[in-house]
């Protein structure tokens, strides 16, 4: 209990660049085995089954976003309400907001994979599995809306305590026995795509098993007279809603560009777009890590009202992934084609994906803002804000996804860009307006 309360405590002393640096560097590490669990997964897939049976995994893939967007919903509305009892020194309380959590979590995500499982042509359509993809899109489908219930760790609640080292695991161990029973169940057993479906299934598995562990021997909160609370369960959802916006609109993203690819075009250019994600989920690391970084610092300095603290939090964020950005950018457009090529050796689908990527990348001179605020208003519990910002950016990018692919479907890359640079100025001007020198304690 003490060491768990000396790390915790961190966040209240330690100089910024150093705690982000540390939290950081631990997330980036779970999130680049992930990152990496995906490549060779995609490799798996691709080289193991075929492009069209990646294109089938890609119009999936909507699914699994939206899936993983409700758990980082509960988890890191709640890891904010933790983080900021965890700041007031309140153990119980944060262990019944813990406790509300994981029944908003199990009961929901039950409910959606039986739903799923039992109207899956009806959601097949929706997600735009046709023609010859058809049959590979339902059979992975099935499987990872069976396993949906074991789809989070809570490494959003762990990170709340300032367990980084705990965090890193519960991504890595459970990807590295992904990586393992893909192998095994697509080259030695043959499985195809049901094969990569169970080793994703199992890996989420060892995962909830790993949360057990901390929630019953590790945390620091207190759960002996923890019970789960409708109004918290509200109030977890509503400070998660810019998250599930955030993630829940990359599933529309998704799903809507699927449906272009695969209506109006080839399999190919699902396929690449398939392999493009992948690339593109890659480079965005630093992002994710650094913005799930300053989140538990910001609620944390939030809570024990230390307003100087989380000012230099957004500040470092912002120089950091505007170099990164510059560097990441250059890679991309030097060597976007030699990227395709790892996936695959098909030369439609090379040139597709590397034209898109050199695109795509672009945004990257626009997102920083639009993160970094986006998750500071969610951080100190200022969720009209931080859903506000997250709904112009859904909203903005859906409507030039449909405008550009009306135009000319093969253009459609374009939308991305285009859409983050419209929604940067108003993300700026809501900051402006309601920031951290507008910030109260009260």
């Amino acid at each position: 209990m003490n060491n768990s309360l000396t790390k915790t405590k961190q966040m209240e002393t330690e100089s910024i660049p150093k705690l982000l640096f540390k939290y950081s560097s631990v997330t980036f590490c779970a999130l680049l085995f992930s990152s990496l669990y995906n490549i060779v997964d995609t490799l798996f897939v691709s080289y193991g089954i075929g492009d069209e049976a990646m294109a089938g995994v890609s119009v999936v893939y909507p699914f699994m976003i939206l899936q993983g967007a409700f758990a980082q919903t509960v988890g890191s509305g709640a890891g904010t309400i933790v983080s900021k009892l965890l700041g007031e020194k309140k153990y119980e309380k944060a262990g019944g907001v813990t406790v509300s959590a994981m029944l908003a979590f199990y009961v929901t995500t039950a409910t959606v994979g039986i739903l799923c499982i039992l109207l899956h042509p009806f959601v097949l359509r929706i997600l735009g599995a046709e023609g010859e993809i058809y049959s590979y899109a339902k059979d992975y489908l099935i499987i990872i809306a069976a396993g949906n219930i074991f789809s989070t760790g809570f490494s959003s609640l762990i990170r709340a305590e300032g367990r980084m080292v705990y965090s890193l695991m519960i991504w890595l161990v459970p990807t590295a026995f992904n990586v393992f029973a893909d192998y095994v169940f697509i080259f030695l057993l043959s499985m195809g795509v049901q094969g990569a479906a169970l080793a994703t299934v199992g890996s989420q598995f060892i995962s909830f098993l790993m949360s057990i562990i901390f929630f019953t021997k590790i945390s620091c909160q207190s759960f002996k007279k923890a019970k789960p609370h409708l109004n918290t369960i509200r109030e977890i959802i509503a400070l998660g809603v810019p998250v599930l916006l955030q993630m829940g609109g990359m599933s529309v993203i998704f799903l809507v560009v699927n449906n272009c690819l695969s209506r109006l075009l080839t399999s190919d250019w699902v396929s690449a777009f398939a392999y493009v994600g992948k690339i593109t989920t890659f480079f965005i690391i630093p992002f994710n890590a650094l913005i799930q970084a300053s989140s538990p610092i910001i609620s944390y300095n939030f809570g024990a009202k230390n307003l100087s603290r989380i000012s230099k939090t957004l500040r470092c964020c912002f120089v950091t992934l505007y170099v990164y950005s510059a560097v990441a950018v250059l890679i991309i457009e030097l060597v976007s084609p030699q990227l395709m090529s790892i996936f695959t050796k098909s030369d439609t689908v090379v040139s597709i994906g590397a034209g898109a990527l050199n695109i795509i990348s672009l945004s990257a001179a626009f997102l920083p803002p639009i993160l970094i605020f986006g998750a500071y208003f969610q951080a100190i519990g200022d969720k009209k804000k931080s859903v506000l910002i997250n709904a112009l950016l859904i909203s903005v990018l859906s409507v030039c996804i449909v405008f550009v692919s009306l135009l000319d479907c093969k253009r459609i890359w374009l939308s991305i860009p285009l859409g983050c640079f419209v929604v940067l100025l108003p993300t700026i001007v809501i900051f402006k307006k309601n920031g951290i020198s507008h910030s109260n304690f009260t």
